[in-house]
């Protein structure tokens, strides 16, 4: 199912921002038999995001109804996902936005992929990846110009493995391919800082939440990459895949036993 500003639709405008430049920003939900996990975390980001590109002019009533709509259609599977993208709208050829005061807000359904569960189950192999991120102001937005992760992306695909470190220009660790990284020293859980380069997911925030429940130290830090090879554990987030443990990166290999997972086993369960 796929609705734009509530209708169903399967078209945009020529015209469109989002597609002319990128101009707009998205969230991606697990959705558990018909229920958007996390939605008001989804929503607060959207918000965000949208306040700091200077969108106006969305109904978020509305679209929370057409959110819980398409979620509701899924409701016969066990998991699933929604996807809601915000764009300036229609405007004409130039970059000053002026004049686009009616945004165009899509909100699709789509599978749940079949690998994370073993994902998460089993850990994935890593690799450290030669594609960096640029340093920009729009760091931590969910934004809708990715062309970074469609080469990192390209770069992926290439190698048998699940996923890769990404860092950014300086050579700071910052994220993978589409997840957050987070590693475990100890009592100490390491983040890397997203102020320059990266996103902040919303399955980010929330680990950092629970891990400080269970009375970890959080360090969000700017770290080089070669810091990740001396962890006790390693593991990636995001909103649809949840945790996914990481076995090894490069020829670093990670203990599998419980004590070593044991930030990840208590946050997946």
């Amino acid at each position: 199912m796929i609705l734009l500003n509530g209708q169903p639709a399967d078209l945009l405008p020529i015209t469109d921002r989002g597609l002319q430049y990128g101009d707009g920003c998205y969230t991606t939900m697990l959705v558990e038999s018909g229920v958007v996990r996390s939605w008001s975390r989804h929503q607060d980001r959207l918000k965000a995001n949208t306040a700091q590109l200077g969108i106006e002019g969305i109904d978020w009533q509305h679209l929370t109804l057409s959110v819980a709509q398409v979620a509701d259609s899924l409701k016969a599977e066990i998991k699933s996902i929604v996807k809601v993208v915000v764009t300036r709208g229609s405007g004409g050829r130039g970059y000053s936005p002026e004049g686009c005061h009616t945004p165009s807000v899509v909100v699709s359904s789509h599978a749940y992929p079949s690998h994370y569960k073993q994902w998460q189950e089993q850990g994935i192999q890593m690799v450290m990846l030669k594609q960096r991120l640029g340093l920009s102001p729009l760091a931590g937005l969910k934004h809708l110009n990715r062309l970074e992760q469609v080469l990192i992306k390209q770069e992926l695909n290439a190698q048998d493995v699940e996923d890769g470190v990404v860092c950014d220009l300086n050579g700071k660790l910052i994220e993978t391919s589409a997840s957050n990284l987070f590693w475990r020293k100890g009592d100490t859980l390491f983040t890397p800082d997203l102020s320059l380069s990266g996103v902040e997911g919303t399955m980010r925030a929330e680990v950092i939440q629970a891990a400080q429940l269970e009375g970890f130290q959080i360090d969000i830090v700017t770290e080089d990459a070669d810091v990740i090879f001396s962890a006790d554990e390693v593991f990636i987030t995001n909103a649809v895949m949840g945790l996914v443990p990481v076995r090894c990166i490069e020829q670093t290999r990670y203990s599998s036993d419980a004590a070593c997972k044991a930030l990840t086993l208590r946050l997946n369960a």
